[in-house]
C-alpha cells in the first residue's frame, strides 16, 4: 500500500490495515475528507445494487440433510414390525364361540365332501302361515 488513498480504500473496504499507517494518513485533513467522501459513495452505491438487483433465492435443496433411501427403508420397516407388534399385544381376546340354535338346510345336490351333523332343530316353513313370498327389500 503505497499511497495514503491506498490505505483509505483498503480500510474501506474491510481488508487488513496497519493501524500505525491508517493513523499517519488520517492525520491530514484531505485524507479524512476522502475517507468520508468515499464511504458516502460506497455506501450509496450498495444502496442502488440492493434496489435494482433481487435477492437470491436460498437453495433450499442444499440447506437440508440428506438421508439414504436404506436407513429411510429401515426407519420404515421397524416401524412396521413395532405396529404389528403392538397390535398383536393389544388384540382384544377372541369371545368363546356362541352356541346359536341349529337349524337345518337341505342340500339340493348331492355332493358331501364332509361329513354333516345331525340337526338338533327342525325348522319347518309354510306358505301362508310363517313364510310369505314378496318382491322387492325387506
Amino acid at each position: 500500500m503505497d499511497t495514503p488513498l491506498q490505505i483509505i480504500d483498503a480500510f474501506i473496504d474491510g481488508e487488513r490495515v496497519n493501524p500505525s499507517e491508517l493513523k499517519r494518513v488520517l492525520a491530514d485533513a484531505a485524507a479524512r475528507d476522502y475517507l468520508v467522501d468515499a464511504w458516502l459513495l460506497r455506501e450509496s452505491l450498495q444502496e442502488t445494487m440492493m434496489v435494482e438487483t433481487p435477492a437470491p433465492m436460498p437453495n433450499v435443496a442444499a440447506s437440508r440433510p440428506r438421508v439414504s433411501w436404506p436407513i429411510a427403508a429401515s426407519i420404515a420397516a421397524a416401524c412396521l414390525a413395532s405396529g404389528y407388534g403392538a397390535a398383536q399385544l393389544l388384540r382384544p381376546e377372541a369371545p368363546a364361540a356362541v352356541v346359536s340354535p341349529a337349524t337345518t338346510v337341505e342340500a339340493t345336490g348331492t355332493d358331501t365332501s364332509f361329513p354333516v351333523p345331525p340337526p338338533t332343530r327342525v325348522i319347518r316353513l309354510e306358505q301362508g302361515v310363517n313364510w310369505r313370498e314378496s318382491t322387492g327389500g325387506n
